[in-house]
């Protein structure tokens, strides 16, 4: 009997509301609005992301292996050039490189932007001075599991390089990032 009374108490309401009388009760209020995603490819500014445009600073914490997306090997959860890191050209850019990975060793330079990665790098050179963590090649020596390590240089030179874990195999198999030096002066991160 319940139901039958709630059933014709509903379509009442509806009826009312429909000729502008009536507001919907309390049991059939709308769900609140979920905040609006940003667009895809929109710059976005998350909180391990911060630009100090006064300064002529950016300071990135750089997550290495924060999901078990591609085997642990990621940035952010991103891999396999999904994602970007956008700064303006000029400023000083501290990458704060935490290791997250239950695992496994990484690293992160700032390298040229290759169509294709090696399986192991003969030589590390990034393409800013001081843009590459120590030991980036060794996977016993380089970022170990629970560690950060931080390195700061200045993107003196706008362009589209990479984010690139040297460790062998890793940007092979997908643990790097589109880095973009904006002459524009954007900054911020997609993360779609």
């Amino acid at each position: 009997m319940r139901i039958k009374n709630l059933t014709v108490a509903l379509f009442m309401s509806l009826g009312l509301m429909a000729c502008g009388d009536a507001e919907p009760p309390a049991e059939m209020d709308t769900p609140a609005e979920a905040p609006e995603a940003a667009e895809p490819g929109a710059l976005e500014t998350p909180d391990w992301f911060v630009v100090d445009h006064d300064a002529g600073t950016v300071e990135i914490d750089l997550i290495a292996g924060s999901t078990s997306a591609n085997n642990y090997w990621n940035f952010h959860g991103l891999h396999g050039g999904a994602g970007e890191l956008v700064v303006p050209e000029g400023y000083e850019i501290t990458i704060n490189l935490i290791n997250q990975d239950p695992n496994m060793g990484h690293s992160v330079g700032i390298g040229e932007m290759q169509a294709t990665w090696p399986n192991t790098f003969s030589d590390v050179t990034p393409v800013f001075d001081g843009a590459v963590t120590s030991n980036p090649t060794s996977m016993t020596e380089s970022t170990l599991p629970g560690e950060t390590e931080s390195i700061t240089f200045v993107a003196d030179q706008a362009g589209e390089f990479a984010a690139i874990c040297y460790v062998t195999g890793h940007a092979a198999s997908g643990m790097w990032m589109p880095f973009t030096v904006s002459a524009e002066g954007e900054a911020g991160a997609r993360l779609n």
